[in-house]
């Protein structure tokens, strides 16, 4: 009996993740700006700052991701 088992050549996200077990964490950034993007886009009067404020926003965001990490990391060390 031939098996008929389809071919499939296309990617399939959820059962066939990217290998980002090492640099999942650097996907931070992208979402960061993304995010920051989208709010100040809605939140400003003016767009002409747009790029400013999404830089500073991204960061900020950035900023209190890391040290929300890094305290929790010390809560857990010192537990």
């Amino acid at each position: 009996m031939p098996d008929t088992t389809p071919l499939t050549l296309a990617w399939r996200p959820f059962l066939d993740p990217l290998p980002l077990e090492n640099h999942w964490l650097w996907l931070m950034i992208p979402l960061a700006l993304a995010v920051a993007l989208i709010y100040k886009a809605i939140k400003l009067p003016d767009l002409s700052q747009l790029p400013a404020q999404t830089l500073v926003l991204s960061s900020q965001i950035i900023a209190f991701m890391v040290l929300v990490a890094a305290a929790l990391w010390i809560l857990t060390e010192i537990a």
